[in-house]
């Protein structure tokens, strides 16, 4: 007899799914690796993703195999440790994202949905979202991704996109929207978006036409990648893109004219670009400028340049493009050599009336050199008589004295052993005398003193002031230089359009002889 009672085993037969399903715990198939990786996930139904648990689990997370057809808010409830979590390839539909995910990957899955937590406007902390190869149709609103660095929703099924859209990621730096179905990329007419830190752009493998660019405020942007659409034409100027290094635009249709810009660009701001594949130019009926393939501007046709069709209307057409060429070099010369012509005058005038002032201050500085010289030999001067006085005064006074102290009489002296005659000196009035003199000329001495200072002074001054209009004169001696250095810049791509002008009229010639003798 067996030792369970048939109830119990029943019971057991019963509930063994339910019980089972308690027991659907995840956790990291390795303790030691730094990443969390967790295999074998398998939530295909809500029923399984009530049941599941996630013990023992950690940040960052990779669940690397399995099924998970909805990632909804009480899966991602399940893992409130986790900030960095990659779910690649788990066959995911619906992805709800938690505000407090800081990476996702959601590589290769079939996301046509994303859900985001509508129960708070808590800002998100994205700072990585990669949603590539999904079947992504649209994107929410992330205007509470403020703080998200790299947004890639490449080979996804996007047809339209609003570059408003990311308006507000301030600290967006990496942008690929590379391989969708794009046909539109539209943007605010009146406000600009300003994403100032973004350094690469993508667009490459759309069925975009042209792109507006006139109101993208992209100061930081190195790479601008735009191969593998239909485009004809930028709207806008890549010169607004001031740090813009590397820009990839091959397997286009642009018009020659645009491209004829965007190489002057690329010579003038050291610009990368990529090139065509060899023989498509060819293939396609294109025209080649530089390694790009090309078709002429115009509203008529498909752009494809067939010589022996519509002889005349090609003619025409080359023939205003000449005349245009022709316009645009004599306008532009004329209006350039006519600046270049009023700077140089303008600066000439300045550095004459900067070489008249620097001959008024060196006559004024040798004025007041010459004058310091002079002062300083007055002052040599004085100061010898006065030594010379006060030696004699001395002189006197010691003889005075001694005499006073011997007791004996000045006339016993010999005359010339005084300097004054000692029977009518009145010392009182000699020393009273001496003493003004000695007061004037310490007087005179201090005058020319102060007089010697300011005169030093005054020739700092004006040596400051010489050196300041010296540096003036250089300043513009430099820009002169450079006027002349653009002048001769602008003369040499003057004479690199002449075997262009040469070519056009050889080949307008050609044809128009080709087309007398058809008539003949």
């Amino acid at each position: 007899m067996s030792a369970f009672p048939p109830t119990f085993l029943l019971s057991v037969l019963l509930f063994s799914p339910v019980w089972a399903g308690w027991y659907d715990g995840y956790s990291c198939h390795s303790r030691t690796a730094e990443v969390c990786r967790v295999k074998d996930v398998t939530l295909d139904t809500e029923r399984a993703v009530q049941t599941a648990s996630f013990s023992d689990v950690r940040d960052p997370l990779v669940i690397e195999s399995g099924t998970i057809v909805h990632f909804s808010r009480e899966l991602a409830n399940k893992l409130p440790g986790i900030f960095d979590l990659t779910v690649d390839k788990l066959g995911i539909v619906q992805l709800f994202i938690r505000p407090s995910l800081v990476h996702l990957s959601a590589v290769d899955n079939a996301i046509d949905k994303l859900l985001l937590d509508e129960t708070t406007d808590e800002g998100y902390s994205m700072l990585t979202l990669h949603l590539s190869y999904n079947k992504l149709k649209e994107l929410p609103s992330l205007d509470r991704f403020t703080r998200l660095m790299t947004l890639a929703v490449d080979n996804n099924v996007l047809s339209t996109i609003d570059m408003a859209t990311f308006s507000r990621l301030k600290a967006l730096r990496v942008l690929t929207l590379a391989h969708n179905r794009l046909l539109t990329v539209s943007s605010p007419a009146d406000t600009p978006i300003q994403l100032v830190k973004l350094g690469r752009l993508s667009f490459a493998g759309n069925q975009l036409p042209l792109i507006d660019i006139r109101t993208w405020e992209f100061d930081s942007l190195r790479e601008l990648n735009l191969t593998s659409n239909s485009m004809n034409r930028v709207e806008g100027n890549l010169a607004q893109f001031p740090a813009l290094k590397v820009l990839d635009i091959a397997g286009n249709r642009w018009y020659c004219e645009w491209l004829l810009m965007v190489h002057s660009h690329q010579e003038s701001h050291r610009l990368t670009l990529d090139a065509d594949q060899p023989g498509r130019c060819r293939e396609e009926n294109m025209m080649t400028s530089h390694q790009h393939c090309c078709n002429p501007a115009g509203a008529e046709g498909s752009g494809l340049i067939d010589v022996y069709g519509d002889k005349w209307d090609e003619l025409k057409r080359l023939t205003q493009l000449l005349n245009t060429l022709n316009a645009t070099i004599a306008n532009g010369s004329a209006s350039v050599k006519h600046v270049l012509e009023a700077q140089l005058k303008t600066l000439n005038t300045q550095l004459s009336k900067l070489l008249e002032v620097q001959a008024d201050h060196g006559t004024e500085l040798k004025l007041i050199e010459g004058g310091i010289d002079r002062q300083k030999d007055k002052t040599v001067t004085l100061e010898t008589v006065l030594q010379e006085k006060v030696d004699q005064l001395r002189q006197i006074v010691d003889a005075r004295w001694n005499l006073t102290r011997d007791g004996g009489d000045v006339a016993d002296w010999p005359i010339d052993q005084l300097s004054i005659n000692t029977t009518t000196t009145n010392w009182p009035s000699i020393a009273a005398n001496n003493e003004k003199t000695l007061g004037k000329l310490r007087e005179l001495l201090e005058t020319t003193t102060r007089q010697f200072n300011m005169y030093s002074s005054r020739s700092y001054d004006q040596q400051a002031l010489l050196s300041t209009h010296m540096e003036r004169v250089n300043t513009v001696q430099g820009e002169l230089d450079k006027v002349r250095l653009n002048g001769q810049e602008i003369q040499q791509q003057l004479s690199k359009l002449e075997p262009t002008v040469d070519l056009i009229y050889s080949f307008l010639k050609d044809v128009r002889e080709g087309c007398g003798e058809e008539l003949d």
